[in-house]
């Protein structure tokens, strides 16, 4: 498999979580990613926007839920990447 290159799988991975796996070739985990990302956001602007918790306690946990999924996005595209590149 050809060597894919870490920054921007990266980099579009921090523009919406798991886009870097699409870049990776890794379509299956990259749809799961999008999907729940899509329903955290989605969940998220439905409960409520604004991020004090005292206003709208839904809308804060679905808003940290697409936090986490975005940071573990993150991991996995590295660590997906770097897999790619050492021939794993």
């Amino acid at each position: 498999m050809a060597k894919k290159n870490t920054y921007l799988a990266m980099i579009l991975s921090v523009i919406f979580p798991g886009l870097g796996l699409a870049y990776d070739g890794e379509m299956k985990r990259f749809i799961c990613y999008l999907v729940l990302g899509l329903v955290f956001c989605g969940l998220w602007a439905y409960f409520g926007m604004p991020l004090d918790a005292e206003v709208n306690n839904t809308g804060f946990c679905c808003y940290l839920a697409y936090i986490i999924t975005w940071i573990f996005g993150l991991y996995d595209t590295l660590r997906t990447t770097i897999d790619i590149n050492r021939g794993n």
